[in-house]
């Protein structure tokens, strides 16, 4: 049983302007304060507006030591190429407009995608540098469980995750059991089936999964599409399921439950849990008289918020 290490990135993307889905960088700070408490070494990309904040909120944790900022001045120059060709794809209307809800910021937002599919760069790089020294290395969104969304408890956080049980795969989190609906359908519905926000994988395997995630990437833009991390995801077990292990989930957040550590959990709510029943039987299964069904029921628990 060994420590694992950590990576994770922030780069302000301009979310606090988006309609729907406003967040300063203070919200993403204050989202990673809940969280990095961690005792495991943490390596952080971000820039150097927020490199000083994310070194104090280690710092009040005493955990400065355990801590490296990579401070990237121009994170669009990291893979050009990528950038460019999403910056591409996204600028035709059609692209857009084939998804099901073409105001999100996976189906008409470059830099959103292109700072999604960093993940595995970063983790890539990292370990190339020598920064990463143990065996087993997570990816952490820096804005995971949203302050307290699924874990409540934020001193809760001050554990050190090991790779107990973990063994010599790419460890993915899944939301929904995979299935063999072509890849255009997920990208136009935009059904949800990998939880992108951690992934865990040894460290001689990250360069196999950013192999597979680039790949993936161009393979979309060669047919005039562009998506997330989560449809990367799938992409990428498909080509290749044998190096995977896919960890069913009941939540986007809930893949800590892996590390065996007593985290105290908000009960999801009824209403949730309903909700995504009617998305699966609508946007999934085809099933459309009994989806809009369901998806009234929820309608009527969120609003008693049961």
């Amino acid at each position: 049983m060994n420590e694992i290490s950590i990576v994770t990135a922030f780069f302000d993307i301009g979310r606090k302007n988006w309609k729907g889905f406003e967040r300063d960088n203070s919200t993403y700070a204050n989202y990673f304060k809940f969280w990095a408490r961690v005792k495991n070494h943490i390596v952080v990309y971000t820039e150097p507006k927020m490199a000083e904040q994310v070194k104090k909120i280690r710092a009040d944790y005493n955990l400065l030591d355990k801590t490296t900022i990579i401070v990237v001045e121009d994170v669009r120059k990291l893979d050009e190429y990528i950038y460019i060709l999403l910056s591409n794809v996204l600028s035709n209307k059609l692209t857009v407009k084939f998804r099901r809800h073409p105001w999100m910021p996976e189906c008409c937002n470059p830099l959103y995608n292109y700072i999604m599919y960093l993940k595995t760069y970063f983790l890539t790089d990292a370990i190339n540098r020598g920064l990463v020294k143990n065996s087993m290395v997570a990816w952490v969104d820096f804005g995971f469980n949203h302050g307290g969304e699924i874990y409540s408890i934020s001193e809760e956080f001050s554990l050190t995750l090991t790779d107990e049980n973990l063994n010599h795969k790419i460890h993915l989190f899944s939301v929904d059991k995979l299935d063999d609906t072509p890849i255009f359908e997920i990208v136009r519905n935009m059904h949800t089936y990998i939880a992108g926000a951690v992934i865990i994988a040894p460290s001689d395997m990250w360069n196999i999964l950013f192999d597979l995630y680039r790949q993936a990437t161009i393979s979309l833009a060669q047919c005039g599409f562009s998506d997330d991390d989560q449809t990367l995801a799938v992409m990428a077990y498909r080509a290749n399921p044998d190096v995977f292990e896919i960890h069913p989930i009941d939540d986007m957040f809930s893949s800590f439950d892996i590390f065996n550590q007593k985290l105290s959990k908000h009960k999801i709510k009824q209403y949730k849990k309903i909700r995504k029943e009617a998305q699966r039987l609508i946007y999934k299964d085809k099933q459309y008289f009994l989806g809009l069904k369901i998806f009234l029921k929820y309608l009527w628990l969120k609003l008693q918020k049961k």
